[in-house]
């Protein structure tokens, strides 16, 4: 029996995704099509208005994004779809996620199993990760500074997630971007932001429409996954791994990588967070510094927000007993292998606009240990002024808002 196709539909609160999500009921056959969707009654929308068999899950699905119960409401996904393939009704399933949701967690209600031992991905394959980009209020969303609790739009009172991280997001693991209301916007304005969209995705096709009406090809456009959501690569990732993010030569001014082996000190590190990045728009990677020298952190930056946060600890902090045993997983390791820090390294890419990558590269040169403070033993190392192991410290921040709480100076 052939596998159920699956085609996830994302997107901002607004962007149009309940419109694509009509118009490609309409290119699908409407009695073999069913629809996962939110609530969507506090819209106006009609629940009957797709034509196809629709069914309600907002209770799962407006709340996929919550972080107390990611792994329940991912269950709850994956026993619908379940459901609807074993009734043998259906060739296509349609997810309309949540706003405030990230599609990954669509994805990832593949790699379970029900309580029959039976996997999802064996009998439903999910081929399209489309993300509907709101051409006309991107840029203001991606660069308010926001997060979505100050917009009413997050999943609980622990929901820190800022707006234009969840943009990032939800643009870098797609696999078709529809950018929509494109009449509303200039012609520049619009290659500006299609032009940022390949930048940090790639390997996504970017559709153009005006309210959300696509082609008859559309799907045919669409590359399809490889059934569990891991094929797209976001641009940071190209970056890092050395390749060029589009097939012509790209600006110098628009993408650059930078990389390091000794560590940042700390404090310096933590006020360069502080401080303007002129030019950035996305920036991600990995650093690590002096005082927690196990330590792997994880750096991402969207629009006005920064976020940092523990990945693990180097292999080098591992007894060598531990580490992978797959040839090409060492050979990997040995890529990156140093004779004196081992796999520790700052690898951070940077995607934007006219970035002064000299400037920059400068700035964060300064944050790196200097030659005296490399020589001195690595428990002295952990004596420096570390704000990023302070609990009281927020991992996501508004550099705008932050700047005014910058601790005492040392002395």
């Amino acid at each position: 029996m052939s596998k159920v196709s699956v085609i996830a539909v994302s997107g901002f609160f607004g962007a149009g995704k309940t419109t694509v999500l009509r118009s490609l009921v309409r290119k699908l056959d409407p009695r073999k099509t069913a629809v996962i969707t939110n609530d969507l009654s506090r819209f106006g929308a009609e629940h009957g208005s797709f034509d196809a068999e629709h069914y309600i899950r907002g209770e799962a699905l407006i709340e996929l994004s919550g972080r107390c119960n990611q792994c329940s409401l991912r269950e709850h996904l994956a026993d619908t779809i379940m459901q609807l393939v074993r009734s043998g009704r259906f060739e296509t399933i349609l997810v309309e996620s949540s706003g405030s949701t990230d599609p990954l967690l669509v994805t990832n209600a593949f790699d379970g199993v029900d309580a029959e031992g039976c996997a999802l991905s064996a009998v439903a394959r999910l081929d399209h990760l489309v993300t509907v980009v709101d051409a006309e209020r991107f840029w203001k969303d991606y660069e308010s500074g926001d997060n979505l609790r100050e917009r009413g739009l997050g999943t609980g009172f622990d929901d820190e997630r800022t707006i234009a991280e969840l943009l990032a997001d939800q643009v870098e693991c797609s696999t078709t971007l529809v950018l929509n209301k494109c009449d509303r916007v200039t012609q520049a304005e619009r290659q500006r932001l299609e032009r940022f969209l390949r930048r940090i995705n790639p390997d996504a096709v970017c559709i153009t429409t005006s309210q959300g009406t696509l082609n008859p090809s559309f799907l045919e456009m669409c590359c399809p996954l490889d059934g569990h959501g891991r094929d797209p690569k976001p641009g940071w990732m190209h970056l890092l791994n050395g390749a060029p993010l589009l097939e012509e030569e790209h600006d110098s001014e628009e993408v650059f990588v930078y990389r390091a082996k000794r560590p940042f000190h700390p404090f310096r590190f933590w006020l360069l967070m502080q401080e303007e990045w002129p030019g950035v728009l996305r920036s991600k990677g990995y650093f690590w510094v002096a005082s927690q020298p196990k330590t792997c952190y994880m750096w991402s930056q969207a629009g006005a927000n920064c976020l940092y946060e523990r990945l693990g600890r180097w292999w080098v902090a591992i007894p060598d007993r531990h580490w992978p045993q797959g040839e090409g997983a060492l050979e990997e390791l040995r890529k990156v292998w140093d004779l004196e820090f081992g796999d520790r390294r700052i690898e951070l890419a940077f995607i934007g606009e006219e970035i002064d990558r000299v400037d920059l590269t400068r700035r964060l040169d300064a944050c790196l240990l200097t030659s005296g403070e490399l020589c001195l033993d690595e428990e002295l190392w952990r004596a420096f002024r570390d704000p990023l192991k302070k609990p009281s410290w927020e991992k996501r921040h508004t550099r705008s808002v932050q700047r005014d709480l910058l601790p005492e100076e040392e002395g």
